[in-house]
């Protein structure tokens, strides 16, 4: 006997993911694809540093084992290297000497942090490089195009990565490495009778350092948007060496002009295409590039007057005064033209 189901349930209805769901999930492709450059390369630079660092700390401690007996003259007494009261030293020191010495130690400290934002430097602009050009050589284009993602959120994704995922490990990492040499110089003082405490941490100005590390990612954001877009349309254009089509285009075109220039009375159009275009689209992508903004300008004259300008969280190093700047919202724009020439490109370009 045959029998007659009649199946009454409701058909099923799959929503589809909100496009920051999509945003979301396509960050963290990016960053799992490239992680061996945006994590462990700053965070073996930096451990890098600190094996040096502690390999100096140990050279500097032999040294002074060794020629202990020397003496230093100190209020007008000849004492042991080995014998001296650093904390008494310090205490006893002028205000414009302990000044002199908090600038040292924390520009020591904020310049342990530079060597993994170096390397970051030339991760972001291979991973920039590469970002459209390698999926159309390896074929996988086809595979991320057959899923339901747009083309604007894919590039869209790459930039975010670029200006912002990446950056923020890397300043992270170099942060940690920042307090990692603050604790080995504190154990070379403590074994050496002195008080960290005193010498070392007491001396620091953490709103400054703070400022000086995390301070310049705001203007990061936008000071690298033509290098960015600069990078991405060549990756999304070239069919081959998308490295040679970024850096020669520019660069030659920087040669033409300075060399029509020369039939030119006025020859100053040169530096500035040189400094405003070739710069700005090769450079721009490096930590601390935004400097080159300051050039020229009455800002920069503050430090002669000022030396504390340099960094903290209005200082230079941060770069919020760039923001009052036509050049770096002209860049903006430049920036996201060519963001948007090579979300046009990815929908056509298969192959590289």
């Amino acid at each position: 006997m045959n029998a007659i189901v009649n199946d009454t349930r409701m058909p099923v209805h799959v929503t589809e993911p909100h496009p920051t769901h999509k945003l979301k999930w396509l960050l963290k492709r990016e960053f799992w694809e490239h992680k061996g450059g945006f994590f462990w390369a700053p965070l073996i630079t930096g451990a890098i540093f600190l094996f040096f660092t502690i390999l100096g700390g140990g050279t500097g401690q032999f040294m002074l084992s060794r020629n202990g007996a020397k003496v230093m003259d100190y209020d007008g007494q000849q004492i042991p290297l080995s014998q001296v009261d650093w904390d008494k030293l310090i205490a006893a020191a002028s205000p414009k000497d302990l000044e002199q010495y908090a600038q040292v130690v924390n520009g020591f400290t904020l310049m342990s942090g530079m060597w993994p934002l170096m390397v970051f430097g030339f991760v972001v602009f291979f991973y920039l490089l590469g970002s459209l050009y390698d999926e159309r050589r390896d074929r996988s284009v086809l595979f991320w195009k057959s899923m339901p993602v747009s083309d604007g959120l894919t590039v869209i994704s790459k930039v975010l990565t670029a200006l912002v995922v990446a950056p923020v490990i890397a300043t992270l990492i170099a942060f940690a490495v920042m307090l990692a040499t603050g604790l080995i110089l504190s154990f070379f003082i403590a074994i050496n009778g002195g008080n960290p405490l005193t010498i070392y941490w007491s001396q620091l100005e953490p709103l400054k350092l703070l400022g000086a590390t995390f301070g310049w990612l705001p203007v990061y954001v936008f000071w690298a948007m033509p290098t960015v877009g600069w990078l991405m349309l060549c990756s999304a254009w070239a069919k081959s060496k998308p490295f040679l089509w970024a850096v020669l285009v520019p660069v030659l075109a920087g040669v033409l002009v300075v060399w029509f220039g020369l039939f030119n009375s006025d020859n100053g159009g040169g530096a500035w295409f040189w400094k405003n275009i070739v710069a700005r689209a090769l450079t721009s992508a490096w930590p601390g590039s935004h400097l080159l903004g300051y050039v020229d300008t009455p800002y920069l004259q503050r430090l002669d007057d000022s030396p504390d300008a340099m960094y903290g969280i209005d200082g230079v190093i941060g770069g919020l005064h760039l923001f009052t700047t036509p050049q770096l919202w002209i860049g903006v724009l430049a920036g996201a033209v060519m963001i948007y020439g090579a979300i046009r490109l990815r929908r056509w370009r298969d192959e590289a």
